[in-house]
């Protein structure tokens, strides 16, 4: 159960966040009906936060943007993809972008809603690790990610209040709030893939430094015939000590993280181009159709065809 004092507002928090920082009327939710949503973010930001007290739900939709949602009184009901998360007072989902989902409100109650581009993070080159683990959704609670849930709903407090408070270098202090949020988030991911304790029989010359490098190497070069061998050549390891050290660094095996840079790359080509899909498999690294049909359907439930018609908005 997570704790009330850990999310809940106060009297006047609950007053001043109903006002947004540019006057912006309030968000006709229920005339947003488009699959494709167009966020009305905040002048020359890519960032829009709300406290939602609406009693209507949301059709089923989708945005480039990463959506956070935190009730905060009254629980919520979110469907990703085919996924139901039910979310009580204190959860924090996030929701990946470019994933359908809806949402059915309940009576009452109010919750944080943010949404969010990544791209202005994406130029670090340690948020690619991030990234990666942002391909699905995360819920976080107090029950499933008890050492970090505390610091991570605190974060959203404070981003929030950023927002909507008055210093003159507030909207830098909340970008800089949501960088240790994923922060956070990654390095927890991380820890549960090693033990806290050193690994004394990892090499000495096994530097984090050469997987950053690697990490580098394959945002350039994913669409190559690249190997797990060759992979751990570049980074200077033995396939043993690379295959450990690469899921320790990233949370992930090497090949789940090659396949999410294929299929985000993917992604892009089937929402903004015409690309016939065959050409897109080979241009994303598979050799074969029916390869690209396989890893795509691990990520979204569906054929990139179906994709393409949910989601090809730039067409």
């Amino acid at each position: 159960m997570n704790p009330p004092k850990a999310y809940a507002l106060t009297a006047k928090q609950k007053q001043d966040y109903l006002l947004q920082p540019d006057a912006l009327p309030d968000y006709d939710w229920e005339k947003a009906t488009d699959e494709y949503e167009t966020p009305p973010f905040l002048s020359k930001t890519s960032l829009r936060f709300w406290l939602n007290t609406q009693t209507i739900g949301y059709s089923t939709h989708w945005h480039d943007a990463q959506e956070i949602i935190v009730p905060l009184e009254e629980n919520y009901s979110v469907m990703i993809q085919d996924t139901l998360f039910c979310l009580q007072p204190g959860d924090i989902l996030l929701i990946p972008p470019g994933d359908l989902h809806s949402i059915q409100a309940p009576m009452g109650g109010a919750r944080f809603i943010f949404l969010m581009e990544l791209d202005i993070f994406c130029q670090i080159t340690d948020f690619f690790r991030t990234r990666s683990l942002l391909a699905k959704p995360v819920h976080i609670t107090a029950d499933n990610c008890p050492k970090i849930y505390e610091k991570e709903i605190g974060l959203i407090r404070k981003a929030a209040s950023f927002y909507w408070g008055d210093n003159p270098a507030r909207l830098l202090s909340l970008y800089s709030c949501m960088l240790e949020f994923y922060a956070c988030y990654t390095d927890f991911c991380v820890r549960q893939n090693t033990s806290l304790q050193p690994d004394k029989s990892m090499p000495a010359n096994a530097s984090p430094n050469r997987l950053t490098r690697l990490l580098e190497y394959l945002q350039r070069h994913y669409a190559e015939d690249i190997t797990l061998e060759d992979a751990a050549r570049r980074a200077g390891l033995s396939r043993f000590y690379f295959t450990r050290l690469f899921k320790q660094h990233t949370g992930q095996t090497f090949y789940d993280y090659l396949t999410f840079l294929r299929i985000s790359a993917a992604e892009r080509l089937l929402k903004d181009t015409d690309t016939p899909i065959r050409d897109i498999a080979f241009a994303c690294g598979y050799t074969s159709n029916s390869s690209f049909h396989r890893s795509f359907r691990r990520f979204h439930n569906c054929t990139p065809s179906t994709y393409r018609s949910l989601h090809g908005h730039g067409m």
